[in-house]
């Protein structure tokens, strides 16, 4: 198996939970199909179900392979906090007014500005609360850091694209006073686009080739050791690829269904 069919089985691992994500997906969806009368038996309609709320997830799935993929670079280290989902971190009054004034009014040219305040504020600051974020992921490599939001596609309706800005610049915010970065140089922020399509041109928010990475770019800028045309190949694979693993899944939910059932009643 190669480096990336690996990866591919990984990331879908990770998007269901693990094992016991499985086992709790499971018995979820045969709660809901027991209060239903139903000609389909129970455990078709589960793995129904399971298959149904794993197809809605494709966008999620490139997001999570790419953040294996970046991940995967042993020439990076990566932090302990990459991966994370819900991390508290703190933002600073100010400085989360000052991304929100922003964000809702952007200019290109007051961007810098916007940085040195994150950078003053996150540090120097006396007012902060908690907020709950995501970091995809995030690593040094030589001198710099960085943290980078992995996205599968530019297609987002207006409400949704500001808000991705906006909780990309608070996460990076949030992360310079986590870790007391005092030099912006230092550590630089990365929204990363798979698909290299362009719907907001140019985007109101963040500047292209500085925090915007789209396609094979952000490949050629770190130099990965999985190309771009390797990962684009594999997802055209990707039925061949998997098709082991979602036989495996089914079997464990017709397991799991059976062993569920068989208690229920006792036996």
């Amino acid at each position: 198996m190669s480096s990336i069919d690996k990866l591919i089985e990984d990331s879908v691992m990770s998007l269901i939970g693990g094992e016991e994500g499985l086992k709790s997906k499971t018995d979820e969806l045969l709660a809901k199909h027991l209060k239903k009368a139903h000609f389909i038996p129970i455990k078709y309609r589960v793995l129904g179900g399971f298959l149904q709320s794993l197809n809605i997830k494709f966008g999620n799935f490139i997001e999570v392979l790419m953040d294996k993929v970046i991940s995967n670079m042993p020439t990076f280290e990566i932090y302990e906090i990459s991966g994370k989902r819900n991390v508290d971190l703190e933002l600073e009054e100010r400085c989360e007014r000052a991304i929100d004034e922003y964000v809702d009014n952007p200019s290109h040219d007051r961007l810098e500005t916007l940085y040195d305040e994150i950078f003053t504020l996150q540090i120097k600051g006396e007012k902060f609360r908690k907020k709950r974020l995501d970091v995809n992921v995030m690593f040094k490599f030589g001198e710099t850091s960085y943290y980078i939001e992995t996205k599968y596609n530019d297609d987002h309706d207006t409400g949704k694209f500001q808000d991705i800005n906006r909780k990309f610049l608070k996460t990076y915010a949030g992360l310079v006073r986590l870790f007391r970065f005092d030099d912006k140089r230092k550590f630089k922020p990365i929204l990363y686009y798979f698909l290299p399509t362009i719907r907001y041109n140019p985007n109101p928010y963040l500047r292209e080739d500085i925090e915007i990475f789209r396609g094979e770019k952000l490949f050629e800028k770190f130099g990965l050791s999985t190309t771009y045309k390797q990962v684009k190949n594999a997802l055209t694979r990707l039925e061949e690829i998997l098709d082991k693993t979602f036989d495996e899944f089914r079997d464990k939910i017709f397991e799991r269904v059976s062993e569920r059932m068989n208690k229920g009643r006792g036996r």
